[in-house]
């Protein structure tokens, strides 16, 4: 019988947070991909995704990034759209 020192969360195992980590990154870009269809039309949804990933790409996530840390993305990619 294998005994576990450790319970395996998501703070001791990096595939368990990658993987939600994922999951919040999905929900918020759909959420501002939902809210461009809504205000803008779909022909302007490949621009705001594209938006959004270069904004992904340039911010600063630390190590355990939160819902926060993606909506302040999505603020970049607003902002970036209008420019």
């Amino acid at each position: 019988m294998f005994i576990l020192e450790k319970e395996v969360t998501s703070e001791t195992d990096p595939c368990r947070s990658l993987g939600g980590l994922f999951k919040e990154a999905e929900e918020e870009l759909s959420a501002f991909l939902s809210a461009v269809t809504k205000t803008h039309g779909p022909e302007c949804v490949t621009t705001a995704a594209k938006h959004w990933i270069q904004a992904l790409e340039k911010a600063y996530l630390p190590n355990a990034p939160s819902k926060e840390c993606f909506r302040k993305v999505t603020f970049a990619a607003v902002a970036s759209l209008y420019h």
